[in-house]
């Protein structure tokens, strides 16, 4: 298990519960969410076996529980700094380009990637430009306010 990790369970959306690494923790207007790894098969690139891959999401609490005698101390916990009115904020991510081709940017929910806070109107205003898209990790686009 990573150094920075525990283990929790989570329960997925058929009810079936298994065991995740817990990654981070971070409360937001909606209330609490834990980053967690769920390790899964997948196809390997090159010889088509499957391999185990993890795959990373930010879940809400009622997806997840501790376990029993798990230590969660070293587990980095974030707050949303208030930048609305109802608590929420969000980061801007430049993501580089491929030559030939033009970057890309991300809105996060604050905690989801580092970052100067942003304010509801500069959230949008920055969703408005080209090539602008919220981050589906962190489910932005479900936080953001309905554009007036």
């Amino acid at each position: 298990m990573p150094g920075d990790a525990a283990w929790v369970a989570v329960a997925l959306p058929d009810g079936q519960q298994l065991r995740a690494h817990l990654y981070a923790r971070r409360r937001a207007a909606s209330g609490w969410q834990y980053r967690v790894g769920i390790t899964c098969w997948a196809p390997a690139s090159n010889s088509g076996q499957a391999e185990p891959v993890e795959h990373s999401v930010w879940l809400d609490a009622h997806h997840v529980r501790p376990l029993d005698g798990t230590d969660y101390s070293t587990i980095p916990t974030r707050t949303t700094p208030v930048a609305a009115a109802d608590g929420q904020a969000w980061t801007l991510q430049d993501l580089p380009h491929r030559p030939g081709h033009p970057g890309t940017r991300l809105i996060h929910i604050i905690g989801c990637h580092p970052g100067t806070p942003l304010t509801p109107d500069q959230a949008l205003e920055a969703l408005r430009q080209p090539r602008t898209v919220p981050c589906h990790t962190c489910k932005a686009a479900t936080s953001l306010p309905t554009p007036t």
